[in-house]
């Protein structure tokens, strides 16, 4: 079973293959998330309510050097939990939860915008910056209760197949050193089954999340990231 244990052994394998121009980022927070669903019949559940879970995201940022060092490729790992849960609005009042963990593989472009520069920091300040990615991501684990019964959801079809994950992310960082930032992120996601993995029924599952993380972003030695002077470009 992959875990965050497993997560953060990658993000260090992958840190030690840095070329220059590169950032190293690990991210940490809470994912919002609802299951769009519809059965055969087109119709939603009713008395659901969204859950919220840990998230984790890492990986590296690449600036786009010598075209335009403000535009970055983001390329990384994302391992995040997702729940819903309710009580049918039938007389049965019948209670459903469900609890699942995915893991993806994080493709994205960013674009640091402008630099807020605080006084007495030596041209460092607050960095904003908008991004778009993509991120297929598989289930590593997941659970439905149905009352007092628990299923595993591997081999469950709506769940288990891959689903793409299309994110748009706005965000800071924060210098505190010249090669250490302190990241701030809210990400809106929508994820659908990976296009070409039809289900053999006409039930439908999405997912929608909402994401707040913080944490720190590592740039490596040759980036002057910390000292950019993005108003200029």
């Amino acid at each position: 079973m992959i875990t965050p244990r497993h997560l953060l052994v990658f993000l260090l394998a992958t840190a030690a293959l840095h070329t220059s121009g590169q950032q190293a980022y690990l991210l940490t927070g809470m994912t919002r998330s609802e299951f769009l669903y519809k059965d055969s019949q087109g119709r939603s559940l009713d008395g659901m309510h969204p859950q919220v879970g840990l998230s984790l995201a890492g990986g590296l940022r690449q600036a786009f050097r010598p075209l335009n060092p403000a535009w970055f490729f983001n390329v990384g790992v994302v391992y995040a939990h997702y729940g819903m849960r309710g009580t049918s609005p039938d007389i049965h009042r019948r209670y459903y939860e469900w609890r699942t963990t995915y893991l993806g593989i994080n493709l994205g472009v960013e674009r640091d915008l402008f630099t807020v520069k605080l006084p007495n920091r030596d041209g460092k300040g607050l960095t904003f910056m908008l991004g778009a990615a993509a991120a297929p991501e598989f289930l590593v684990k997941g659970a439905q209760t149905i009352d007092h019964e628990v299923y595993d959801l591997h081999g469950v079809e709506q769940f288990d197949a891959p689903f793409l994950f299309l994110r748009g992310i706005a965000g800071f960082n924060f210098c505190v050193t010249n090669r250490t930032a302190i990241a701030a992120h809210y990400a809106f996601a929508h994820g659908r089954r990976f296009p070409g993995r039809a289900p053999t029924d006409d039930e439908r599952l999405a997912f929608r999340t909402h994401s707040i993380a913080f944490g720190v972003q590592i740039s490596f030695p040759s980036c002057k990231y910390c000292l950019s002077k993005l108003g200029k470009h």
